[in-house]
């Protein structure tokens, strides 16, 4: 492991290349929580800063949405002030998941097309109209930072959640740089599926990657690697069960304005499965920690380290098992 002190955090590095021959890869940790909480703190302390850029972004959306109302665009201030910029504590954990300090949604909000399938319309109308009040897309990779996550135009995700979305930057400013993330998506139903699916499914399986079991390049029949397929058919269960639910009946209402919902709900049978899920998840956490501290008997330092690993990671699994529960009950009583 590759160690080179930056400001106070630290990269590790990962692959020297991957298969697609880019460059390296890296992970960055902060080295000491109180450099955590100084990292949100002078976040915090901008607060004020990036609230003034987001205004201006949404004073320019109000006004595009208003010139280009007839192609269907609308912009709902009200919901885009819920959350304007990223929290402290999100950005430092993109920070450190992504090995990257350029976080690309910091400022960030969401306008209606009622056919964002129309890149046409996206090409010739709506990104000359924020040039012309002055936004242009950032750069990625030397390219314009859109991506295209719709359904037979770029890839949805596996929760079957679709946008676009692009990053832009203001045109004559030298010294303001921030990215100012944008996403477009059917509708205001769908920007609701999108607001509860993060609460009850997206924020908490993501909850898996906190996890200290390394699950790189697992061997086959390893306990990390049955761990790992638990946690995969746990995600698949929220995913297919609710995810994918939620966005279909939005996508229809504001889409293809169809009325009509699936209901979302477990039956028995789901809920014994999901159970056994987490279950097998802790029996097989608890072996892979077993057998590093056989590995790791010589060393005492190494065996209180992989006690407290265990114990945090047992505590997070019964949480999150306890909060998919809850989930469960959730859309028991709003099943639409």
């Amino acid at each position: 492991m590759n160690i080179s002190p930056i400001n106070n955090f630290y990269f590790t590095k990962m692959t020297p290349f991957n298969s697609a021959g880019r460059q390296p890869q890296y992970n960055v940790h902060f080295g000491q929580s109180t450099i955590k909480d100084s990292f949100e703190m002078q976040h915090e302390h901008n607060m004020n800063r990036y609230m003034v850029y987001a205004e201006i972004f949404f004073d320019t959306l109000e006004q595009v949405a208003a010139e280009l109302e007839e192609y269907g665009v609308s912009f709902d201030r009200a919901y885009a002030m819920q959350n304007p910029i990223k929290s402290a504590k999100s950005t430092s954990s993109k920070v450190a998941r992504s090995g990257s300090f350029d976080v690309p949604d910091l400022i960030r909000t969401t306008i209606y097309m009622s056919n964002p399938y129309d890149t046409n319309f996206i090409y010739n109308k709506f990104l000359p109209a924020m040039e012309a009040h002055g936004y242009i897309l950032a750069k990625e990779n030397g390219k314009p930072d859109i991506d295209f996550r719709l359904e037979g135009i770029g890839s949805p995700k596996k929760s079957g959640y679709e946008d676009i979305q692009m990053r832009f930057v203001e045109k004559k400013s030298k010294k303001n740089k921030i990215k100012h993330e944008l996403i477009i998506l059917f509708g205001p139903n769908y920007a609701q599926a999108k607001h509860i699916e993060s609460e009850k499914v997206y924020n908490l399986i993501r909850q898996f990657d906190e996890l200290h079991i390394d699950f790189t390049d697992a061997p086959i029949g390893s306990n990390e690697f049955k761990a790992h397929r638990y946690i995969q058919l746990i995600k698949t269960q929220a995913q297919n069960k609710i995810s994918k639910k939620l966005f279909d009946n939005a996508k229809n209402k504001d889409f293809y304005k169809i009325d009509d919902a699936a209901p979302i709900y477990f039956t028995p049978e789901n809920k014994a499965l999901i159970s056994n899920y987490f279950s097998a998840l802790k029996d097989r956490t608890r072996d892979y920690y077993r057998h590093k501290r056989t590995q790791a008997r010589n060393s005492e330092l190494a065996l209180i380290q992989l006690r407290k690993d265990e114990k945090d990671d047992i505590t997070l699994i019964n949480y999150i098992d306890d909060m998919f529960k809850a989930t469960i009950k959730y859309f028991e009583k709003n099943p639409e």
